[in-house]
């Protein structure tokens, strides 16, 4: 199979967005690794109207009047890996999960690591908001589009504009912590959990 794919540039870098016929197949970082999510050939197809259509999104999200996307979108995994992928499109904008809530909301409690290995190969980034995915504690964990970008993707869905956003990226680009500048001190450093885990919503909005 032969895959589409455009590039568009956006405040978390370029991204390669990626078409199976007339469905999303994956979004990829500027710096993903190779192997990260298997895919074969491609040809690059600007005029592929799926392709055109998450642009078009994905920009209205950046430019924050866009909350949900309505996509057709085509997962290409292990059975496993899209039960953890459909359930990250469950996650609320603004809200956040652990990998333990992804794992009871799979069925399988003892499933932890491997939510977080799902979780890590997520094909379709920002769509299927593996971003939204944090600790137990509130720490944000590891990113496949870096660290830097989780924290503007989850900052941006606070209520922090791409813009503002955008200028912390650098400071905190290689950094596993959060940046020390005031523009940070919009940023919630730990996302809001809510107290309990029994399906209870954790939001950044504090609701």
């Amino acid at each position: 199979m032969t895959y589409a794919f455009k590039l568009m540039d956006s405040p978390v870098g370029q991204l390669k967005l990626v078409a199976s016929g007339e469905r999303l197949t994956a979004i990829l970082w500027e710096n993903d690794k190779p192997n990260r999510v298997r895919l074969g050939a491609m040809i690059e197809a600007n005029d592929r109207p799926i392709l055109i259509d998450t642009e078009r999104q994905l920009n209205e999200y950046f430019a924050g009047t866009r909350r949900k996307f309505d996509l057709a979108l085509d997962f290409q995994g292990t059975d496993f890996q899209k039960k953890v992928w459909e359930a990250l499109l469950t996650i609320p904008f603004g809200q956040t999960r652990s990998y333990t809530e992804i794992a009871l909301q799979v069925g399988n409690l003892n499933a932890v690591r491997a939510v977080g290995a799902a979780n890590g190969r997520n094909p379709i980034s920002i769509i299927a908001p593996c971003h939204r995915v944090i600790g137990a504690s509130g720490e944000l964990t590891g990113f496949a589009g870096g660290l830097a970008n989780k924290m503007l993707l989850l900052s941006l869905e606070a209520g922090q504009t791409s813009l503002e956003a955008a200028a912390n990226v650098e400071t905190v680009e290689g950094n596993r912590h959060a940046p020390q500048t005031p523009q940070a001190e919009h940023a919630p450093k730990k996302p809001a959990r809510a107290a309990s885990s029994r399906g209870t919503q954790a939001s950044l909005f504090g609701n």
